[in-house]
């Protein structure tokens, strides 16, 4: 049955209170950088410590207790839909980009939503509010309701990772504005070989030696067969380790998978050993495991810090990161894609499929399918942009609008509840 008019004014204000609260903790962050109280450094240590510690301690907490063999077949529909839906969303971008002459940082930003923080900070809030009691279980608990959506949200955010850093820079790197070492004030104090790098004053033949415009000195280049051009690189701080001979033919193939890996999916795999290896899931995961008080609650304590102070960083970073203008058009299309088009995409899925005995009829998995598509890009571009170094401007500037205007996220919940509701009345018992 669909809720009522007054079920669904509840659930609306309800996740708009949640909405507000990740946009109030945003601006905590962004107001503290604002003051001076964070540099950009200190953001950016923070940022990378929650990525690489708190967030696979997170996924080890939340995630073991759900990746046994049983579970990971009820669940399959969340990293699958994950996947598809933001292959989805980057081919609309792309066909944004191509219709309005749109930069290649669109197709990114229409493709990679805010996959964890925002997320697992709403469901919170909306368990505070009680709309999460509508999406529990028969004789389950909110608490226990939320400990499955966080472990689900994860399971999606490992696949969007993965994704974000295996395609994204090839991606976003096709845009023009890289950055010239003439703009950058951190890099006119580097001492480089080669002409016009140096004043006339310094680079005088007779004295500088190494840093002597090489234009003058072609016949010693020829006769030495190799340039200065490495003269000043900094020096290596590691010792040059051969693999053993007999183990040489893995070295490139391991290297290769070792370089795909990063902190989160790191922290996926652990949860899965331990999830699907019985006596390891008792002694670490059961309250009644020798290893429970210690080693698990200090992973859960870990754990506990990513969701608020990653959103707080986010809001930070977008104080810190110096943003342009981004465009009227490209801005327009891009928070069309994320809060118009993705969440109707997801809402037709789930009303045509949900309930229909394609995958497990369950109102969370249900709910979830809707919120994962939806939402604000992620934070994670700037990160991307200054890999690939192009200019970080016009995408911090459009992420200050799309976090400005995500209590939008209150109307998809809202909508989500609805549809979930709907196909809920095809099954009984649920």
């Amino acid at each position: 049955m669909s809720p009522d008019g007054g079920t669904l004014l509840n659930t609306f204000f309800g996740a708009f209170q949640g909405s507000l609260s990740v946009l109030l903790t945003l601006l905590a962050g962004y107001i503290m950088a604002r003051k001076c109280y964070l540099d950009h450094k200190t953001v950016r240590d923070v940022s990378k410590l929650c990525t690489t510690l708190f967030l696979p301690c997170l996924i080890v907490e939340e995630m073991g207790p759900q990746l046994t063999v049983s579970k990971l077949r009820d669940v399959w529909i969340i990293p699958l839909w994950g996947l598809a839906s933001t292959l989805l969303a980057h081919a609309v971008g792309w066909v944004g980009k191509r219709l309005f002459k749109l930069p290649y940082w669109t197709i990114a930003a229409s493709g990679r939503p805010n996959s964890n923080a925002l997320p697992l900070l709403l469901l919170q809030s909306l368990q505070s509010t009680g709309v999460l009691d509508t999406l529990s279980q028969p004789g389950e608990s909110v608490s226990k309701t939320l400990d499955r959506a966080k472990s689900l949200i994860l399971l999606n955010a490992i696949i969007q990772q993965t994704f974000t850093f295996q395609f994204t820079p090839s991606i976003m790197q096709r845009d023009d504005g890289h950055k010239h070492a003439d703009s950058d004030p951190e890099s006119q104090d580097r001492l480089r070989p080669g002409p016009g790098r140096l004043t006339p004053v310094v680079q005088d033949q007779e004295r500088v030696g190494l840093l002597d415009d090489h234009d003058h000195d072609s016949g010693d280049t020829e006769r030495t067969g190799t340039g200065y051009s490495h003269a000043l690189d900094d020096i290596a701080d590691r010792p040059d380790i051969h693999w053993p001979e007999r183990l040489r033919p893995l070295e490139k193939p391991l290297k290769k998978v070792w370089s795909g890996m990063s902190p989160p999916l790191i922290g996926a795999i652990i949860a899965l050993v331990i999830g699907i290896i019985p006596p390891l899931n008792r002694q670490i995961l059961d309250q009644d495991g020798a290893l429970y008080t210690s080693i698990t609650q200090s992973v859960a304590n870990l754990g506990e810090l990513f969701v608020v102070l990653q959103t707080f960083t986010v809001g930070a970073e977008l104080a810190i990161v110096p943003s342009t203008n981004p465009g009227v058009l490209a801005t327009s299309w891009v928070l069309f894609v994320r809060f118009i088009i993705m969440p109707a995409v997801a809402l037709l899925f789930v009303f045509g499929t949900a309930g229909r005995g394609l995958y497990v009829d369950d109102r969370l998995v249900w709910f979830l399918l809707v919120l994962i598509p939806a939402g604000p890009s992620a934070m994670l571009l700037v990160s991307v942009a200054e890999l690939v170094d192009i200019s970080q401007g016009a995408i911090a500037g459009y992420l200050t609008i799309a976090y400005m205007v995500s209590p939008l996220m209150a109307v998809v919940c809202s909508l989500g509840l609805q549809v979930v509701s709907s196909a809920a009345g095809r099954v009984s018992g649920i």
